[in-house]
């Protein structure tokens, strides 16, 4: 099995609290209303968020399965693996994510996310695959980023 890292950093006007909340904890009812043209559902299949628990994500077009690996609220910090569906491919056996929600100064936030791309039997994941996935990272945030501020009254 390789190992691909990717990381991601985002800058946003938003609390840290607030973007953490937009992403972790409301993620079965936002996103959903966020991306209403990608993403069909959020769902616990197994579990009720917390370390164990069992996410499914249905897009307009397929899906994919997540485990929740660890969940810190006071340090806005989230750890889970994407372990099945049509994000893994043929090419990756799981995805592990690591996210952490920085407060500026400012008053807004950084998100910081490292992603792990673990591939099937020592596969090459190359640096198109990673800038891919790390472009849709960030258009996830930019996305999820918009609706808050279109929403200010969201919280």
């Amino acid at each position: 099995m390789g190992v691909f890292t990717c990381e991601v950093e985002h800058v946003s006007p938003i609390s840290a609290a607030k973007f953490y909340k937009a992403v972790v904890e409301d993620c079965v009812t936002l996103w959903p209303k966020a991306m209403p043209k990608i993403i069909k559902s959020v769902e616990f299949t197994e579990g009720d968020g917390g370390p164990g628990t069992i996410c499914k994500l249905t897009l307009l077009k397929g899906y994919w399965m997540s485990q929740v690996d660890a969940i810190d609220k006071a340090k806005f910090e989230f750890k889970y693996t994407v372990i099945e569906g049509m994000i893994l491919g043929n090419q990756l056996e799981k995805i592990y994510n690591d996210l952490k929600v920085v407060e500026r100064e400012d008053g807004g936030c950084i998100v910081k996310k490292i992603i792990k791309f673990y591939t099937k039997d020592n596969e090459i994941y190359d640096e198109k695959n990673l800038k891919f996935n790390k472009d849709k990272t960030l258009l996830f945030f930019k996305t999820l980023e918009d609706f808050l501020l279109a929403n200010p009254d969201y919280n």
